[in-house]
């Protein structure tokens, strides 16, 4: 059973207009299915404006575009249009024009009071712009003018003209940050210049992008609690654990494990059990098994996935691991460094969410297929301390600080 607060009710509240109880009463629900976005079909959409608000007796007409590529991320991207008596407004899911929640998975819960049971709908959202056309005039100083603006510059001069007070401070405080970047390349050069190096002090990971944020997930390292740094909730919601519902309560009816499972996942699923709420029982030994899952998938070469590998995990897991940390390379699908990197700190990081901030690392090495010295640099990237004592890693406030900044290196 997972807890739904109807706080989810009051922010659906927000976006229709309707009127919102001045007091949040929790209340509990099962939720009965999930319905997931599907690139053949339409879902549900929330649509806001950038500068402006729809008036309650506005007869708006709006289309949904689709891209047709045989590119299955492609196919996700789509553009919603809204044509209004005066003017034709846009927005896309895709691209540095799409809003923040854009790329964000939200739902819409409808409650069935009579029988308690919630539906899960995964919806869209669009923040629409206007679409300025071209300004027609003979003059051709004036449609240089024009023509020679950005996107960002053009919304900056409606912000600026039409915009609200707190459209207009975000405009103006862009404006004060902005650098010359002329002039701070021809700084840099010189610099650099003023510095003899030698060829022995280049490292060869230089070349190559800085990896020491990629590999982690949403991370908070100025959070007054070590259960917000890295928050569950990012890294494995309850609509993606929810997948592993059914063979975890096979596990905590009392049921073996499969014997070939890792020690690692063991004492995982030993940690969930002695939680009192069944609610975390449940959650702790999904993130157990999704503990698993990345397990195998770390263990797997290059060569393994043509043979479409991890067919026990779910179809949407399968799928997500895949998307995520993989890519493909000449119609083969392989695996960098940092894509591999960013999947074993996720599976540190779930574990000690699973295990109460500590971990074995007699267990790890047993388990992860990771070799020592690459186990300490990703514990000191995420902030774990080493306890020698005890031979364990825990994850506590202050975080580890990592003296020499990590670099991963790409294969060729």
């Amino acid at each position: 059973m997972w807890q739904c607060s109807s706080k989810m009710d009051s922010a659906l509240k927000e976006e229709t207009g309707a009127s919102i109880s001045p007091v949040l009463k929790k209340r509990k629900c099962l939720i009965k299915s999930i319905h997931l976005k599907q690139n053949t079909k339409a879902e549900p959409l929330l649509v806001s404006f950038s500068n402006g608000q729809v008036l309650d007796k506005a007869n708006l007409k709006g289309t949904l575009y689709q891209n047709t590529s045989a590119n299955k991320r492609q196919k996700r991207q789509r553009v919603f249009a809204v044509d209004t008596p005066k003017m034709r407004y846009a927005g896309k899911n895709f691209g540095v024009e799409a809003g923040t929640t854009s790329r964000e998975s939200v739902f819409i819960g409808v409650l069935d009071k009579n029988t308690g049971k919630m539906e899960l709908v995964e919806t869209s959202t669009f923040l629409l712009h206007p679409v300025l056309e071209d300004i027609k005039s003979t003059n051709h100083h004036l449609q240089d003018s024009i023509h020679s603006l950005t996107f960002d510059e053009k919304q900056e001069q409606v912000a600026t003209s039409f915009g609200t007070k707190k459209a207009k401070q975000y405009v103006n405080r862009r404006k004060q940050y902005q650098v010359n970047t002329e002039e701070m390349a021809l700084a840099i050069d010189q610099a650099a210049s003023a510095i003899d190096m030698k060829s022995e002090d280049l490292d060869q990971g230089a070349k190559e992008k800085d990896t020491y944020l990629s590999v982690l997930p949403e991370c908070d390292r100025e959070a007054s609690h070590i259960e917000d740094v890295y928050k569950l909730e990012v890294i494995a919601p309850d609509n993606f654990l929810c997948y592993f519902e059914k063979p975890a309560r096979h596990l905590l009816e009392g049921n073996d494990p499969d014997e070939n499972c890792t020690l690692l996942f063991r004492e995982l699923l030993a940690s969930a059990k002695l939680e009192e709420e069944e609610e975390n029982q449940l959650r702790l030994a999904c993130v157990a098994l999704y503990v698993e899952v990345l397990i195998k998938f770390l263990s797997l070469r290059d060569r393994d996935f043509a043979k479409d590998p991890l067919q026990e995990c779910p179809t949407k897991i399968r799928s997500y691991i895949f998307h995520e940390y993989t890519q493909l390379n000449n119609k083969r699908r392989v695996r960098n460094r940092e894509a591999e990197d960013r999947a074993r700190v996720s599976t540190l990081i779930l574990a000690f969410i699973a295990n109460k901030y500590q971990l074995s690392v007699s267990t790890l090495l047993q388990s992860v297929p990771i070799e020592r010295q690459k186990l300490d640099i990703l514990m000191k990237v995420i902030g774990a301390h080493h306890l020698r004592d005890s031979n364990l890693y825990k994850l506590k406030l202050p975080l580890a600080r990592l003296a020499k900044q990590y670099k991963g290196r790409s294969r060729k």
